[in-house]
């Protein structure tokens, strides 16, 4: 069951990528929970899928070619841990923006992914799950 968790998570990453953000939120809780990084400009946290396109739309409409890149994968039983770099290049500016390596933790229960949440460092976000991929 956990590889399917996993799977399901990096066919909504590529899904993602390419645009398709209806059918990337497949899966997803009707109140999931998404919490980014608190550096962004609006932090949220986001709840529900209309929360979540609201905040995918945000970073579409701010970047041109805005992609996630996925480094690794950790399979923790209700949890991913989904290592990622994004990429994009702003609309207005022109300018390439490619952040440095950061975790994303998905947790799952009852088949759903209930929370996604940012994390600045490896350490960070094995400290709030409690459990040690590295």
């Amino acid at each position: 069951m956990s590889q399917e968790r996993v799977e399901a998570i990096l066919g909504g990453y590529d899904l993602f990528n390419r645009g398709e953000l209806d059918e990337a939120l497949a899966g997803f809780s009707e109140d999931i929970e998404w919490v980014v990084l608190d550096m962004l400009p609006d932090p949220g946290p986001y709840t529900g899928r209309e929360g979540v396109r609201r905040f995918w739309h945000t970073w579409h409409e701010t970047f041109q070619d805005f992609r996630i890149e996925v480094l690794e994968t950790h399979d923790l039983e209700d949890h991913v841990v989904v290592m990622t770099r994004v990429h994009g290049t702003g609309r207005d500016s022109g300018a390439g923006v490619s952040t440095p390596a950061f975790p994303a933790v998905w947790t799952w229960r009852d088949g759903e992914i209930v929370r996604m949440e940012m994390f600045m460092s490896e350490d960070s976000a094995s400290e709030a799950i409690g459990k040690d991929w590295r």
